[in-house]
């Protein structure tokens, strides 16, 4: 199978699953976030991200259409205003809380570098909420 083959059944296969390995935790699915936005695979960034995360993309999308913006674009050309994934490589996850359907992680690097990242359930499929400044 050539290279794009290969990437387009990982691609696939994260998608099916929901999440890394099969999973569908609030872990998984920022574990799957940061390996989709690290890939380059901005509509797998999209597809990733909570309600209100997509609704802040889609005004900020909405906003530039009216302004008369003459490239058309997309929700997942978006995808980076406001959060990018951390510069260092992750080396771990932890879950900090969870209540209901909402949760926090922990991601951590080897050199002990972290940030917190929220996360919803939304129906069986956790989601990623990214801060916006």
């Amino acid at each position: 199978m050539n290279r794009l083959g290969t990437v387009l059944l990982a691609a696939a296969l994260l998608v099916a699953g929901g999440g890394c390995s099969g999973r569908d935790d609030p872990e998984a699915a920022v574990e799957s976030l940061i390996a989709a936005a690290r890939a380059g695979d901005r509509a797998g960034v999209y597809a990733r991200l909570g309600p209100r995360t997509r609704a802040r993309i889609d005004g900020l999308l909405a906003s530039a259409q009216r302004t008369g913006g003459t490239r058309t674009l997309r929700p997942e050309d978006l995808v980076t205003v406001g959060w990018l994934p951390p510069a260092w490589e992750h080396d771990r996850t932890r879950l900090l809380r969870r209540e209901g359907q909402e949760a926090e992680v922990e991601v951590r690097s080897a050199s002990d570098e972290h940030q917190t990242v929220k996360t919803v359930q939304e129906g069986k499929t956790w989601k990623v909420e990214l801060p916006f400044r």
